[in-house]
């Protein structure tokens, strides 16, 4: 966790200091509460649990220039421990993935990002119709338009493999500026 925790010193956000009173409420959620439903209990660890798992997420996210502040930051043996613990827990895997898009979008010289969506057309709908050709517009997949819709271009080809862990390991230390020892 030494990855997460300097991710959280370096975040300015109150949330950075919940990950130790998580880590007590979602092992043991009645402390310092007097629960007087079992529901709250349960509310409370998993709450606790949410909180303990994404809060690095969170104040990673907080970071003006996460990259560049992360910079000189973590050892080598920080980064090949958060990167072992991404096989096993989907959220420090989220972690992993956005700070991989952050690095390509540093790294793609034409990067761009996705056009904004366009509003709904507006249209006038008459709950009562009745007649056989109100179904007529709909369109059952012969639309151009509609067979379109499903052409995704991912707008960066990936220069890293994000399932080979050596791969990520190197790409990592190699942004971060890793060193051997802190």
């Amino acid at each position: 966790m030494k990855f997460e925790t300097k991710i959280l010193e370096l975040s300015d956000i109150k949330e950075r200091n919940l990950m130790g009173p998580s880590a007590i409420a979602m092992v043991k959620p009645d402390t310092g509460v007097e629960i007087k439903k079992k529901s709250a209990y349960y509310v409370i660890r998993d709450c606790a649990t949410l909180a303990h798992d994404y809060i690095a997420l969170k104040c990673y996210a907080s970071l003006h220039n996460p990259i560049q502040t992360l910079h000189g930051q973590f050892t080598k043996a920080d980064i090949i421990d958060f990167v072992a613990r991404t096989k096993a827990d989907t959220h420090t895997r989220q972690l992993l993935w956005i700070i991989f898009s952050d690095i390509y979008k540093l790294e793609a010289d034409d990067w761009t990002p996705p056009p904004e969506p366009v509003g709904p057309e507006i249209l006038e709908i008459d709950a009562d119709a009745q007649g056989s050709d109100i179904y007529q517009d709909y369109g059952y997949g012969d639309d151009e338009e509609w067979d379109n819709a499903n052409n995704i271009q991912m707008p960066v080809e990936a220069p890293t493999d994000l399932g080979d862990g050596e791969a990520i390991i190197a790409k990592l230390v190699s942004v971060f500026g890793a060193s051997k020892e802190k």
